[in-house]
């Protein structure tokens, strides 16, 4: 089967949507399917265009659907899809009934969609595996890391924030690795550290150095106002490392209602005591890195994988009789 990806445009860096593009390009594959990007010479056809991101591709969807280019439409809904654009824009929400088949990457993505939309829409849990790379924590530190571009939807000073009201006795370090995706936030962070003795910044880092950073340290801090999938929490799961975030759908989603580690988004004196209580409490910590293991089976690649297998199944046995129905009022427009 030809399949081609439509992305988002890209924000030259690798960012959580390069990552799933790059996995699930290869487990298609490992299927035995024949992937393209959508911008690959020919003559644009396939069987199945996949879609990354809704709002930002739209108007490629509403073409490929009219000019019948594509024989199935699959779209994988991102955060900004989710909680914030198709949300503001009632406008664009046709392209949602334009799929065959819709992809949430968490299990509370499903109830930001329309009610009549959630027999198309599957939960397609993002996985990771822990790197093999070996490091040594420093015993006489407690390292919190974070790992996003520095942008507003994730908050990502939050965690320095919180460091600032921090007892003087904590061991706490907050090691920060993303790109300034703006010259504000360069400044900011720039600031930040030369400023606040607890926190650091490395900027963007490859993969290898990342999981190093990621592997040194006591916790992760998601501090997002909102996620569709958050592939960075599926990476500090594998690899034993417990996480610290907001209390937002995609954290309850991926960890459950009722997990330990939640904070109300922006709450930076919330974030504080939690972050110390994991430092000084052990059976707090133990319980958090507990119930992240409970939920490990969720990442694993096999599942993901046999999670592609079953989209493709059911996109192919949908009824298009709906898609015919919004494209004919989209013709009338």
């Amino acid at each position: 089967m030809k399949i081609r990806f439509l992305e988002a445009p890209p924000l030259n860096v690798r960012n959580g949507n390069v990552v799933t593009c790059e996995r699930w390009r290869a487990f298609f594959e490992s299927l035995g399917h024949r992937v393209e990007s959508f911008s690959a010479e020919g003559d644009g056809r396939c069987d199945l265009l996949v879609v990354f991101n809704a709002y930002k591709n739209r108007q490629a969807v509403r073409d490929a659907r009219k000019n019948g280019t594509a024989g199935r439409i699959a779209i994988c809904l991102t955060g900004t899809d989710l909680y914030r654009d198709l949300q503001n824009d009632s406008g664009a929400r046709d392209v949602l009934y334009l799929a065959d088949q819709l992809v949430v990457l968490q299990s509370k993505g499903i109830f930001a969609l329309p009610p009549d939309l959630h027999c198309r829409t599957m939960v397609i849990f993002q996985s990771a595996v822990a790197p093999k790379v070996e490091v040594t924590r420093e015993e006489a530190i407690f390292d919190v890391c974070g790992i996003a571009h520095l942008r507003a939807v994730k908050d990502p000073l939050l965690a320095a924030s919180a460091a600032r009201l921090l007892p003087p006795d904590s061991r706490i370090r907050i090691l920060h690795v993303g790109k300034a995706l703006s010259s504000e936030y360069a400044r900011a962070a720039a600031q930040e550290v030369a400023e606040n003795p607890r926190f650091h910044w490395f900027g963007e880092q490859s993969g290898e150095r990342t999981a190093e950073i990621l592997l040194g340290s006591r916790l992760l801090v998601m501090s997002s106002l909102f996620e569709g999938g958050a592939n960075v929490v599926s990476e500090a799961v594998v690899c034993s490392i417990p996480v610290i975030g907001t209390d937002i759908p995609c954290m309850q989603g991926l960890l459950g209602d009722e997990y330990p580690g939640l904070f109300p988004v922006g709450d930076a004196r919330r974030l504080a005591q939690l972050l110390y209580r994991a430092e000084t409490d052990r059976r707090y910590y133990d319980e958090l890195v507990a119930w992240c293991r409970r939920e490990l089976y969720k990442f694993a690649p096999e599942r993901e994988r046999e999670s592609l297998k079953i989209l493709v199944e059911r996109v192919f046995s949908w009824n298009h009789s709906t898609c015919r129905e919004v494209l004919a009022r989209l013709q009338q427009k």
